[in-house]
């Protein structure tokens, strides 16, 4: 991918073409990267062009002065950016980790919001990897165990490791082996928790990386966080997780500015922002909370009826690149139109070429569905 050099004085992202009915070009489609602080969402079957998207919007942006950072699942970002001399690859364990088991927050000194925090976390690990929260009982044997770590002189903010935890797990569970309930329910809560401490993933959990603060995030540059390392999708699934809410929490700390400061990119987005009414992940909570501090979002998934709604519902820019199930265009053309002219979009959606897209933008400025050919330079 080439990107063109962007002057001081361009200050919208170029797109692409707008095709007509008749197929011929009239003019530039291009964006305000402000916008992108309310939300922008990118859908299509694989391989019709969304990381490609991606990578144009992200660089775009980048070179217009904004931080941007991607979360990468697969590596395919960074082996598309990594030509660019504005792009920073990064690798779990090797450029950055974090401590699990310590506050996400390093202004916590109380060591009962410390534990909380740190149960958060890992509510948002279990209810996306394994489908449901921990249990009220799992609830207090986590709590009662990062109790028993820190009243043995330990600062909250210095934490545990996973393997130091799951020993403290064992110990309670023999202690209460003879309490109805407590055996299982230990042994839930190693069994997530162990799959953190193999092989190379203690060095990704256990400990932050001397040298990296995520305010390092907020830098004018192009961050891209290669996790394709990680084996196992939970080990993803947590490590975006832990990065999206020091990301959330770092954006509200820098307070109140006009337009964006920094776009966090996710691709593959239901896989931690899932369709669950019970349940608000963190990139919710960036898209419906930290527009006003600067944050702007931009997600891509290959199916929308599988992506958090609240996203869908509250993005302003939606790309639509070729779909054909039913549930996924009928879900995307209710959110880009009103119900009056879905059949008019219909067929458009399941006939997009290559690269094509119908964009929408429905703040601050209403565009209507427009056919683009995206850039493919």
């Amino acid at each position: 991918m080439r990107l063109t050099s962007l002057s001081q004085q361009t200050s919208k992202v170029r797109i692409g073409r707008i095709i007509t009915e008749t197929g011929s070009g009239r003019g530039d489609f291009r964006l305000d990267p402000d916008w992108m602080t309310r939300g922008c969402v990118i859908v299509g079957k694989s391989g019709t062009g969304k990381s490609h998207d991606i990578d144009l919007l992200a660089g775009q942006v980048s070179q217009l002065g904004h931080a941007v950072v991607i979360l990468d699942r697969t590596g395919e970002h960074a082996e598309a950016l990594s030509r660019l001399s504005f792009a920073h690859i990064m690798r779990p364990g090797q450029d950055f980790s974090f401590q699990l088991l310590s506050p996400s927050d390093p202004t916590i000194e109380s060591t009962d919001e410390g534990i909380e925090d740190i149960l958060d976390t890992l509510s948002h690990y279990f209810a996306v990897s394994f489908g449901q929260g921990p249990t009220p009982l799992q609830q207090r044997i986590i709590r009662e165990n990062l109790q028993t770590h820190f009243r043995n002189g330990w600062g909250v903010s210095q934490g545990t490791s996973v393997v130091d935890f799951i020993s403290l797990v064992r110990h309670y569970q023999d202690f209460k082996k003879n309490v109805h309930g407590f055996v299982e329910s230990c042994e839930s809560v190693v069994s997530r928790l162990h799959p953190l401490c193999v092989g190379n993933l203690g060095r990704v959990f256990d400990q932050s990386k001397e040298g990296f603060s995520v305010q390092d995030l907020f830098a004018p540059v192009l961050f891209v966080m290669d996790l394709s390392s990680l084996k196992y999708e939970p080990a993803k699934n947590l490590l975006s997780q832990i990065l999206l809410k020091q990301l959330f929490q770092e954006a509200r700390r820098l307070g109140r500015v006009d337009g964006l400061r920094q776009l966090v990119v996710v691709d593959e987005a239901h896989n931690i922002a899932p369709r669950d009414p019970e349940y608000q992940s963190f990139l919710e909570m960036i898209a419906i909370e930290n527009r006003k501090y600067g944050q702007g979002l931009l997600v891509a998934t290959t199916s929308p009826s599988q992506l958090s709604e609240a996203l869908l519902r509250n993005a302003s820019i939606r790309f639509c690149h070729l779909l054909d199930d039913g549930k996924d265009i009928d879900l995307m053309l209710r959110f880009m139109v009103n119900r009056l002219e879905i059949d008019r979009y219909l067929a458009d959606v399941r006939m997009l070429g290559l690269g094509e897209a119908l964009v929408q933008v429905s703040a601050p400025k209403s565009i209507p569905p427009t056919k683009v050919a995206v850039d493919f330079k």
